[in-house]
């Protein structure tokens, strides 16, 4: 259900931001530049496709076999291409289903964004998925790193990379560990605030604990939130071939 060769509306702009004493490089992104405002219509529209965007990121990130390094996140043009077509691709895709009734909810889960997605996502695999009932802001790096942990002693392939997604409050981002760099990647497609859309933000793995603390920050100071229910999903790719 994917569109191939997607033209981008506008190619967003983009401020550079240092947080928690330069261990996280954020790249913050124009308000358009959110899954609400960027479609193909390049029209300012409701979106309920994260889920949808999510997956396709992941998908792009391996297909592409892009490697994030902490300096890069200013420069590395490809992310911001591959957020920017997920964004397009997965409110198409959510728009189709709409149309077709085939929607049980507005809000996907993540078995349901890669069967939409299969196209792209076919050898993307759940390896765990569980669901917590405990404050974000106190619980949700330890339960990452518990089973990022788990998941450092049965990988037994150094090159494959393993995507977390996060659902809480409805939204849902994603955080990319790559084992090469030794970075820890989050994707958010959501508008934050009147002049802030989407961000991409970027730390050493190292750094798990001030990311999680960050974002908390944001969901807070943003959507006055601390979200007390929230579902981590944990996937990777069964194998290295785009």
């Amino acid at each position: 259900m994917v569109s191939s060769n997607l033209e981008l509306p506008f190619f967003p702009q983009y401020e550079l931001e240092s947080v928690y004493d330069d261990t996280i490089s954020v790249m913050w992104f124009e308000t358009k530049f959110s899954q609400s405002h960027y479609n193909v219509h390049n029209k300012t529209n409701g979106s309920n496709a994260c889920t949808l965007i999510v997956v396709l990121i992941a998908a792009k990130c391996h297909a592409t076999k892009v490697l994030i390094n902490e300096p890069e996140c200013g420069t590395n043009k490809k992310l911001i291409y591959l957020l920017a077509t997920s964004m397009l691709e997965g409110n198409k895709i959510h728009e189709e289903l709409k149309v077709k009734k085939l929607l049980k909810h507005l809000n996907l889960n993540v078995p349901e964004a890669l069967k939409y997605t299969e196209d792209q996502t076919f050898n993307l695999v759940e390896w765990r998925s569980s669901i917590y009932m405990q404050r974000l802001s106190r619980s949700l790096c330890e339960n990452i790193k518990v089973h990022y942990l788990e998941w450092l002693k049965i990988n037994n392939k150094p090159d494959r990379d393993l995507y977390v997604i996060l659902i809480a409050d409805s939204r849902t981002v994603l955080f990319l560990f790559q084992h090469r760099t030794q970075t820890v990647t989050l994707f958010d497609s959501h508008q934050h605030s009147m002049e802030k859309g989407a961000f991409i933000a970027v730390t050493n793995r190292s750094k798990l604990k001030h990311l999680c603390h960050w974002f908390k920050d944001v969901v807070l100071t943003c959507y006055n939130s601390d979200p007390k229910l929230y579902e981590l999903s944990f996937l990777y790719f069964k194998n290295n071939k785009s």
